[in-house]
């Protein structure tokens, strides 16, 4: 079996090999507990009263990460993801008699915890089980022997891998998940598009990936080239327009003054189109705080057209179109991208002294 030999040591400290990377921040839960998505939760040290890496990476999970979840009770499989909400921080933990978290062990008082809060848990449109699992080994074997060629120490992986048996979850609860994984993994792509931190990825921005080659410059995301995003959205709000105007709708475009993209009139009743489109597949879209207002306090068409097909001369073809009426976004399923932070007193005028 391949393993690493450290995890578990008395009072090892952790190996965070991420650090440094922002992209890497995806982890996976192994649990039986029943209110998957409400927070990590695990003591702090072992049976033995010593650290253990397993509970002890709780501590650096931080908001805006994204957590997966291995169900040991329904399949088993990984079902679906939340997000950290806020800082580690001290707690407790009371064990059950059917090991709740994880293992067995008797019933207990409070104990010395780590704990993270986490919010907006999505159930995955296709669960990974053991079977889907099992067809993506060689997959999983390459990002695990690319991270172990580029990190000194233990990598904390997420499945255990030998030669005698299939490819299995990790003994543990929280493992870390490379970002290589989420690439490497098809049913991941809500995963991969709703982690995008960045307008666009850049080439820096992935550490390793299931090919390791560094990513290529479309990417998810926004468009990195401005005239080319720019060819993309005109595209597809033109192809709204034209597909309304057929109907008999008088159209307008008024993206630059609206929350929304299209209005089309027609015997009296007006729409409110908002528009997306994507060279890539998409399964997540991005919205303003404008757009999400304005889906909540009037009725709304959603409509992406996504697979858009686009040459060096800029010109667009093709696309999937995907319509959804009525459609006002969900709170709890938004996932922050960027912060506004406003700047406190104290800065220096003019530029450093050196």
């Amino acid at each position: 079996m391949i393993s690493d030999s450290s995890w578990g040591r008395r009072h090892l400290p952790v190996n965070a090999w991420w650090k440094g990377d922002p992209a890497e921040r995806f982890w996976l839960e192994i649990t039986n507990r029943q209110d998957i998505g409400h927070d990590l939760l695990a003591p702090k040290v072992n049976d033995s009263g010593a650290d253990y890496w397993s509970y002890s990476l709780v501590q650096y999970a931080r908001p805006g990460d994204f957590v997966l979840h291995w169900d040991k009770n329904h399949g088993p499989g990984i079902v679906g993801y939340s997000r950290v909400v806020g800082e580690p921080f001290s707690s407790t933990i009371t064990w059950q008699s059917r090991g709740t978290y994880g293992r067995q062990r008797t019933a207990s008082g409070p104990e010395p915890a780590w704990q993270a809060p986490l919010g907006g848990y999505q159930r995955l449109k296709v669960p990974l089980n053991q079977e889907r699992l099992r067809a993506l080994e060689p997959a999983i074997r390459r990002v695990r022997a690319l991270l172990a060629a580029s990190v000194e120490g233990p990598i904390y992986f997420p499945f255990a891998i030998s030669e005698n048996r299939p490819v299995r979850a990790a003994q543990g609860y929280l493992t870390k998940w490379p970002r290589a994984l989420v690439e490497a993994i098809p049913v991941l792509s809500e995963l991969h598009q709703s982690a995008a931190s960045e307008p666009y990825e850049s080439e820096s921005s992935t550490r390793i990936r299931a090919s390791g080659r560094k990513p290529s410059s479309s990417g998810y995301g926004r468009q990195q080239n401005t005239a080319r995003r720019r060819a993309v959205e005109r595209y597809a709000v033109d192809l709204v327009m034209n597909h309304y105007e057929s109907l008999s709708y008088e159209v307008a475009d008024v993206g630059d003054r609206c929350p929304w993209d299209v209005t089309a009139r027609r015997d009296g009743t007006e729409l409110h189109i908002e528009v997306k489109g994507s060279t890539t597949e998409r399964e997540v879209i991005d919205l303003t705080e404008g757009e999400v207002r304005h889906a909540e306090d009037s009725s709304t068409c959603l409509i992406v057209i996504d697979r858009i097909e686009i040459d060096s001369e800029l010109h667009c073809s093709a696309g999937r179109w995907r319509v959804w009426q009525n459609w006002t976004p969900a709170r709890d399923a938004l996932v922050p991208t960027a912060y506004r932070y406003p700047l406190p007193n104290g800065g220096i005028s003019g530029p450093p002294s050196g």
